[in-house]
């Protein structure tokens, strides 16, 4: 008789609604995807619970394991999601304690020993996780006790911690499978910048060979940049427009761009195809450049997502951004030349920030003005260099360091007052979006669309305000 192998849910988190970050964006959970499809084709049942775009979140999460009854969970979770993630992983352990669960993703890597501190969770991968889970759950099956030799996993064995040495990178993506968008509720996914639906996000990419300050992906994925084959790539958005009729890719990748002949192929492969699709990416203001854009805006690229931050050379500076104000400007009137809409990132708060710089970018918004702006304080979150010089100086209010929110103040490292730097958020808010210049440009550019994300938009403004 053939042993059934092991029922498996995978559980994102729901974000608390008093810590309401994503304001409108409600994206996929690509990390669990991944690790779903590659268990699946391994031969196990799989089910995928996406908390986030849930309303009660817990009281469905109650049911789908009172009714699916998995024998392993895993939970995978950013550092903003941690707090939710222990709740979720105590219900399980409630409804069932012979549950295993497993913790992955950001947060469970850069802190490992603090997550398995908590007895909820019986084991955590950290790094990649494909080849780590299957090989888990090979040796789980087979009853297997030594997890020992399994490589980026940490556990307790008799009340001592064990940390495996760390799991080898996987070098060619093109070997993973298809992402089980099948299993996740597609047509419930957004962003306020997103103009067609369904809409989805992509991540095609992983490492970052760059060194902002402010940034932990190098802890997940190393500055050690791998790609998909453009031929990859477009085998699965194929999929994704004839499966789920996809009419919007975000492609999330850290910077869309670091490896442009690649990006050149895709293009090419985009335009013999067709589609009735658009898509959205991030870029450094420095990868941007006169041959690849109109390329990219021919192959349906609707917008870029620059990760500007500040328009105070000397800020830039400190966050160890590697760029400059010149290649800002510059990225700016390119994207303006080809059409394609952009929005710029802004950190408030950065190192050494005072009165002048914060003008400086309230000035160049103006100067350059973008379709969108994205604002959010200087956080320092786990893995991150600025995490660890943010306790160094002493820079977390209230000495709370746990406390993960791009909304609210988490560390002040600037010259100005916690509650002056407080209100850097409205002052900026206000004087880009309330401009009649910038109101009258998106009257020019008004759809259905654009009413709806620009009333999202507005309320997440008014709320931020009143905060």
């Amino acid at each position: 008789m053939i042993k059934e192998k092991s029922k498996i849910l995978f559980i994102h988190p729901p974000a608390y609604t008093h810590k309401k970050i994503d304001a409108g964006l409600k994206y996929p959970p690509m990390g669990i995807a991944f690790l779903a499809a590659t268990a699946r084709e391994a031969g196990y049942p799989i089910k995928i619970f996406d908390a986030n775009v849930e309303n009660e979140p817990f009281t469905k999460i109650k049911k789908i394991l009172n009714e699916y009854k998995p024998k392993i969970v895993g939970i995978s979770f950013t550092s903003l999601l941690a707090e939710s993630a222990h709740e979720v992983a105590g219900l399980v352990k409630q409804i069932n304690k012979n549950t295993v669960v497993i913790a992955g993703g950001y947060h469970p890597t850069v802190k490992p020993l603090e997550i398995i501190s908590d007895d909820n969770f019986d084991f955590v991968i950290v790094g990649e996780g494909e080849l780590t889970f299957i090989e888990w759950l090979k040796n789980y099956e087979t009853g297997q006790k030594d997890y020992s030799q399994i490589r980026g996993l940490v556990f307790k064995r008799n009340q001592e911690v064990i940390q495996t040495s760390p799991r080898e990178l996987i070098t060619n993506l093109d070997v993973l499978p298809f992402p089980a968008y099948d299993l996740l509720p597609v047509n419930r996914y957004s962003s306020l910048a997103s103009t067609r639906k369904p809409f989805i996000t992509f991540i095609r990419s992983r490492g970052c060979p760059f060194y902002c300050i402010f940034c932990g992906v190098q802890k997940m994925f190393t500055r050690h940049y791998r790609c998909q084959s453009p031929e990859k790539t477009i085998s699965e958005i194929d999929k994704l427009v004839k499966d789920f009729q996809i009419r919007e890719i975000n492609f999330k990748d850290s910077d869309f761009l670091i490896d442009k002949e690649n990006v050149k192929k895709l293009c090419e492969l985009l335009i013999a195809k067709n589609y009735d699709l658009i898509w959205t990416c991030n870029a450094r203001v420095d990868m941007v450049n006169e041959e690849i854009l109109p390329l990219m805006k021919k192959a349906g690229c609707s917008l870029i997502t620059f990760g500007v931050e500040s328009g105070s050379q000397e800020i830039l500076d400190n966050l160890k951004k590697g760029t400059t104000i010149e290649q800002i400007k510059k990225a700016a009137r390119l994207v303006q030349q080809f059409k394609i809409k952009y929005t710029f990132d802004i950190i408030l708060g950065g190192i050494g920030e005072s009165r002048q710089t914060f003008e400086q970018t309230l000035n160049l918004l103006k100067e350059l003005s973008p379709d969108y702006v994205h604002l959010a304080f200087l956080t320092a979150f786990p893995g991150s260099e600025l995490y660890d010089e943010a306790i160094r100086n002493n820079w977390f209010l209230g000495g709370k360091a746990e406390d993960y929110n791009y909304e609210e103040l988490q560390i002040n490292a600037t010259k100005i007052s916690n509650k002056e730097l407080a209100k850097t958020y409205q002052k900026a808010f206000i004087s880009f979006y309330f401009r009649p210049r910038y109101i009258l440009k998106r009257l020019k550019y008004f759809t259905w669309s654009e009413f709806k994300n620009n009333l999202k938009g507005l309320w997440f403004i008014i709320r931020s305000i009143l905060k």
